[in-house]
């Protein structure tokens, strides 16, 4: 998984696409541009392929969901640079405009649209695009075009939440983004701006470079482009309706719910799509699913949400597990959640994080207090369904982030239902006492906090009303903001914005290729929600940035972990999932495992769906 690697934030069923610095877009099967001889990993009870030894059928076709809310509508990005929301992300993934491949533990590797060459001397990286590498309108895919990319994330309103500070250690970026500079210095056109080679200079190497981070890792079509004006590119129909494609498939039509059907891309430089079509859902109503799948409406859903695998005990989408003309797959999720502190505000002017609230949450014992409180074991055990598991620290169990997961970090899940003991404990040492009505008080107020809850799953309310009884029973009080869940739309509203109304709220993350901070963390990132800045936390960031190995690197961000986690309580990690995919019997190709032109080597082995019996046991 690659591209220039994306941070992404959960929304409903989908997350919120944020910041860039070595993070990729969703999970596996999105951009799916990784080694083909990656392992499948297995996650609890579920293997991370699906063999389908039939032969398959020619010009076959395919349906795939990544299921949302009817209630919250995710419209289509076109580009991945304008992508707001995962599940956008996801669906661009037969179209991916990314144009780099990523090894089994996702860095950056030769073979794909584009290699790419480092010079740790001269401080560039030399990028080659392939010679009959092809916009789907015919046009060459040109060094302006990876140039145009960069230009639009470092200026672009809605592109910037996806620009990475990394990208400033490109001479010149940080003068063109404040507008003294009419291109980026650091950029030179090898053979000429309709060429394939640029060189990128840089004022120092960024340390995560091998997994792309700091790295110009999309192309945009300048010639189809150029003329749209800045403010209206990414809701330009160029962009929403008719984008255009490089890889295996071309966006063919996008419907009004943003249903996107995919077809061959006759341009391809690549070997020929097995499929003929792909038809992409992203707003169909999750609580429809299963009456959906019964029908047999779609051969996958990229992934299913965990409460609805089960009812208490009586089946949901668990009756399709290894069932009823569907196959089960599963993966640790490349991502966590977090329960954020508001504790300040963005500078209007600057740009800059100052972490300057009035709020009993800018003690650290008290912040402490609050994570030990939640009972995140008991709410992901009733709701969970078996496919979310507390969390620790803010890299997740997925496979490919084995070496950055720093093990010696506590975190705060240590007792399923919640550490009343420990939650005391820090709120005396924060100067608080119980009052007559069962809360902690200081000075006589109690301490009283507005919690910033959202919708969109059907456990939404229940698993917030569960966090605020737990709360009380620490003795912390805690109210609903406006007494009410909001919708993800609003929250990201809300959040983005310099809201003095919130205390706490959740927010949940999907890696990409290398884990550093700077874009959720740093004091200048849009996406840093809990507004926090310190000396401690700039000097980690700044030196993670910097580190000139990769054993650098990883040290920084194992530190970085137990600063904001165990030391700080900058942030409470709560919970990670279990990734689980349904599959149609049908579907030939399918597994977890990054693989290189993923969608392209998809097929079916019949022209209808299998509609019973696990398709494991077929032969």
């Amino acid at each position: 998984m690659v591209s220039t690697g994306k941070k992404i934030g959960y929304g409903v069923g989908g997350l919120i696409v944020v910041a860039g610095g070595a993070w990729a877009i969703l999970a596996n099967q999105s951009n799916n541009n990784s080694s083909s001889t990656a392992k499948v990993a297995s996650a609890g009870s579920f293997k991370g392929d699906y063999k389908n030894a039939k032969t398959a059928v020619k010009n076959g076709s395919l349906t795939v969901t990544t299921p949302g809310t009817a209630s919250s509508p995710i419209s289509f990005g076109g580009y991945l640079e304008f992508t707001q929301w995962s599940a956008a992300a996801s669906q661009l993934g037969p179209a991916s405009n990314s144009i780099f491949y990523s090894d089994s533990k996702n860095r950056l590797e030769n073979g794909g649209p584009a290699n790419f060459k480092i010079d740790k001397d001269k401080k560039t990286v030399t990028i080659t695009l392939r010679k009959d590498l092809k916009w789907s309108d015919g046009k060459q895919v040109v060094a302006r075009d990876v140039a145009f990319s960069l230009e639009t994330l470092a200026t672009n309103e809605v592109a910037t939440s996806n620009f990475s500070t990394a990208y400033t250690n490109i001479k010149g970026v940080t003068d063109f983004q404040n507008g003294k500079a009419d291109s980026i210095s650091g950029i030179k056109y090898n053979d000429g701006e309709n060429g394939k080679k640029l060189t990128i200079s840089y004022t120092s190497l960024p340390a995560a470079l091998a997994w792309g981070d700091g790295i110009p890792t999309y192309a945009l079509p300048y010639h189809d482009l150029k003329d749209v004006k800045s403010k209206d590119l990414a809701t330009s129909t160029k962009v929403t309706k008719h984008p255009l494609s490089f890889a295996a498939y071309k966006v063919a039509s996008v419907s009004s719910d943003s249903t996107v059907k995919f077809t061959r891309n006759s341009e391809y430089y690549g070997k020929k799509a097995k499929l003929a079509s792909i038809t992409y859902y992203v707003n169909q109503d999750q609580t429809k699913l299963s009456s959906d799948l019964g029908k047999q409406k779609f051969d996958i859903v990229t992934s299913v949400p965990s409460a609805l695998w089960k009812d208490g005990n009586t089946a949901v989408l668990s009756k399709f597990n290894n069932a009823k003309g569907y196959a089960s797959t599963g993966q640790y999720d490349s991502g966590y959640w977090e329960l954020y502190f508001n504790l300040g505000h963005t500078n209007a002017k600057t740009s800059k994080i100052v972490q300057d609230r009035s709020t009993p949450l800018q003690n650290k014992n008290v912040r402490k207090a609050v994570g030990y409180a939640m009972n995140v074991g008991d709410v992901t055990k009733k709701y969970g369904n078996g496919l979310v598991v507390p969390a620790s620290t803010l890299v997740s169990k997925n496979i490919t982030k084995s070496e950055f997961y720093n093990k010696s970090v506590k975190g705060y899940q240590t007792k399923s239902s919640g550490d009343v003991k420990n939650a005391a404990k820090y709120l005396k040492k924060a100067g608080y006492k119980k009052d007559a009505n069962g809360y902690f008080a200081k000075s006589g107020k109690e301490l009283t906090l507005t919690y910033l809850a959202r919708s969109g799953k059907t456990t939404s309310e229940a698993e917030a009303k569960a966090y605020i009884a737990a709360w009380k029973a620490a003795g912390i009080k805690v109210k609903l903001y406006q007494d009410k869940l909001v919708d993800p739309s609003t929250w990201q509203s809300i959040v983005l914005a310099n809201n003095n109304d919130w205390d706490i709220t959740d927010g949940g993350w999907s890696e990409g290729s290398a884990p550093t901070f700077d874009q959720l963390w740093a004091d200048n990132a849009p996406y840093n929600l809990g507004h926090v800045t310190s000396k401690a936390l700039t000097k980690n960031l700044k030196e993670t940035s910097a580190a000139t190995s990769d054993k650098e690197l990883i040290a920084g961000v194992k530190a970085f972990q137990k600063l904001v986690v165990d030391d700080e309580a900058y942030t409470i990690p709560t919970r990670t999932n279990i990734d689980v995919q349904l599959v149609n019997g049908r579907v030939k190709g399918w597994t977890t495992a990054p693989t290189n032109n993923f969608w392209a080597k998809l097929s079916v082995t019949s022209d209808k769906a299998v509609t019973s019996g696990n398709p494991r046991s077929a032969k």
